[in-house]
């Protein structure tokens, strides 16, 4: 299955790339926001990679992944087509 999708990218990752908004298409049987994260790793560096903890596979609390509006920690999320990802980093104040 081939998954068409559209991703959103704010502060350093929007730097990191160029742009804020990118069309990626994830390849494999069950497509997920780890297969994502690598192929934009390996287009854009490893800050992508560094979004999930190599130990927990979970998305770090210095990032925020929103799937469909919805705040995603799991790399195992399966992706669908038309899916569409926001990536940041969290606001805080005070």
């Amino acid at each position: 299955m081939t998954a068409q999708i559209r991703v959103l990218l704010h502060a350093m990752f929007r730097e990191i790339a160029g742009k804020g908004e990118l069309a990626e298409t994830v390849e494999g049987s069950n497509p997920t926001l780890n297969d994502l994260l690598t192929t934009l790793a390996d287009r854009y560096g490893k800050d992508f990679k560094e979004i999930l903890d190599p130990k927990t596979g979970m998305v770090k609390a210095d990032a925020l992944v929103m799937l469909n509006g919805q705040s995603v920690r799991k790399s195992n999320t399966q992706l669908k087509d038309k899916d569409v990802i926001m990536i940041s980093v969290p606001i805080g104040g005070g």
